[in-house]
């Protein structure tokens, strides 16, 4: 009797852990641009971005600033993240959390399961296709979105006839680490010639600081943006929001 309710116990734990998460989809499925917040405290090429590191502080700002998702470092060594950061922000928000980390082995998706984060970051540099296949149905079989990120043809090549729903294009070159947000529309401009542009949700990443980008991209036709940098160096970041989004402000006000 008493193991019988014990498993009838366990069962509904279990059952929690794979209630519906905070879809990032739904977000990018709206008419305005989605924007996904960075928290981010250091990067191996530009060092200490946030002096005065403090995530849950960062958080707030972005929420009041009406960020629609957060995308949380969790690498220790080359950005001075930590999983623990986003464990601890898990019960902060109902936002959909990416965890942005470089993920090389299954072990990290049950991780970020565990932790508590809504999407994984896929990066097509550093996977085969294969690989990107296995990860993409582990997220899916734990209920996780994943962001399959490229950052030129070779990497898109990979990505093509996956499971592949969120597609983010980082103008970022992992390589070396420069940057070109006219990137972004090579991409896209690649997609439209082989007449895959709409299988797509489109996020730009790195490289944003300005109105000027937004309306850039904006213009591209894409879902959404992920900004990390231009908001953590703000000493407002919620300001930095309202000057980038200036109709975010418009909808908070009704």
């Amino acid at each position: 009797m008493y193991l019988e309710n014990i498993i009838k116990t366990k069962e509904e734990e279990i059952s929690k852990l794979f209630e519906k998460r905070n879809s990032l989809k739904e977000s990018l499925k709206k008419k305005n641009l989605t924007l996904i917040a960075e928290i981010k405290k250091s990067s191996p090429s530009k060092g200490i971005i946030s002096k005065d590191f403090d995530p849950c502080k960062q958080l707030n700002a972005y929420i009041e600033g009406g960020a629609d998702a957060i995308s949380i470092l969790t690498d220790k060594k080359y950005f001075q993240g930590s999983p623990e950061i986003l464990k601890n922000l898990r019960n902060k928000t109902t936002l959909p959390i990416l965890r942005k980390d470089f993920i090389i082995n299954p072990i990290q998706i049950y991780e970020s399961f565990l932790l508590g984060a809504d999407v994984v970051l896929l990066i097509a540099k550093i996977l085969s296709k294969k690989d990107i296949e296995i990860f993409l149905e582990i997220s899916h079989e734990l209920r996780l979105e994943a962001i399959v990120e490229i950052h030129d043809f070779e990497d898109l090549e990979k990505i093509l006839d996956t499971k592949t729903e969120i597609l983010g294009i980082n103008n970022r070159n992992l390589e070396n680490f420069t940057v070109d947000i006219t990137t972004t529309e090579k991409i896209l401009n690649k997609l439209e010639k082989l007449k895959k542009r709409n299988e797509f949700y489109i996020v730009s990443e790195s490289g944003i600081k300005d109105r000027n980008d937004i309306i850039y991209l904006k213009n591209l036709g894409v879902d959404g943006v992920l900004i990390g940098e231009a908001l953590m160096r703000e000493k407002d970041p919620s300001e930095k929001i309202k000057e980038l989004f200036p109709e975010k402000e418009f909808i908070k006000n009704g």
